[in-house]
C-alpha cells in the first residue's frame, strides 16, 4: 500500500524545533473517533514504546517502518495561538491493517493528499504482555478527495503551448493565465501547471508569482 520512502525527519521539522502533535487515544472511549483531511504522508521508522529515543528494528536488522499521516483537523488547542489544528496519526500493526482493509474494500490504490481520514477506537483485547494495558483496536475510514469542478473544467478546455518571442520568454495569454491562476489557488506547483498547460515552466514563472 505504501509508496513512500522517506525515513528521516524533514529538515524543516528539525529547524523549527517542534513537531506536529500526535493524536492521543489515551482517554478515548470505544466508539470515539478523530477525523481530518490528509495534508501529508511519509514513511518513518517506528520508535521504541518505552524509550522513544530508540528506533525499532526487525530480527533481520531491517528497520520497522510505519506511515505517518498528517491531518488538518478541528482539534486546535485554543490556549495555543500557534496551534493550527494539524495532528499526526501513525499506521503500524493493527492500524496499518485497518487502513489496508479499508482501501481494499473501497478499491483505493493509494493514500492521497486531500482525502478524508477517520480513525475510530472500536474495542480492546488483552495484551500478550501482562505488563501492559489492553491493546486498543481501531477502524479506519478513508474517503477520497473530491475533485474541483471549476479546475477540472478549465483543464478540460486545454491550452496552446507558448513559445519564446524575440528571444525572450513569452507570458501566458489571458485564457492560459486564468487556468494557471485557478490551478495555483488549488495548490499546484509551477511545474505541475506547466505540465497541464503544455508550456515550459519558465513561462509559468514569468506569468505568475509563487
Amino acid at each position: 500500500m505504501s509508496e513512500y520512502t522517506e525515513v528521516l525527519p524533514d529538515a524543516n521539522d528539525l529547524l523549527a524545533g517542534s513537531s506536529v502533535p500526535s493524536l492521543s487515544f489515551k482517554d478515548l472511549a470505544v466508539g470515539d473517533s478523530y477525523e481530518g483531511v490528509i495534508t501529508g504522508l511519509r514513511t518513518v521508522q517506528v520508535r521504541n514504546y518505552e524509550d522513544p529515543t530508540k528506533l525499532e528494528f526487525w530480527d533481520d536488522g531491517k528497520p520497522k517502518l510505519q506511515i505517518e499521516v498528517t491531518l488538518s483537523t478541528g482539534y486546535a488547542d485554543p490556549s495555543d495561538p500557534d496551534d493550527e489544528g494539524f495532528r499526526r496519526a501513525f499506521l503500524f500493526g493493527q492500524k496499518l491493517r485497518a487502513a489496508q482493509d479499508e482501501m481494499r474494500k473501497k478499491g483505493l490504490k493509494k493514500l492521497e493528499i486531500g482525502s478524508q481520514f477517520i480513525i475510530t477506537l472500536t474495542g480492546t483485547k488483552p495484551s500478550q504482555n501482562k505488563r501492559y494495558n489492553d491493546v486498543k483496536l481501531y477502524g479506519i475510514e478513508i474517503n477520497p478527495a473530491k475533485s474541483d469542478s471549476a479546475a477540472d473544467a478549465l483543464l478540460a478546455a486545454g491550452a496552446t503551448p507558448v513559445a519564446k518571442k524575440d528571444g525572450k520568454i513569452a507570458k501566458l495569454d489571458a485564457k492560459q493565465t486564468k487556468v494557471a491562476e485557478t490551478l495555483q489557488s488549488n495548490g499546484f506547483t509551477a511545474e505541475e501547471i506547466a505540465e497541464n498547460l503544455g508550456v515550459d515552466v519558465a513561462v509559468v514563472n514569468a506569468s505568475l508569482t509563487f
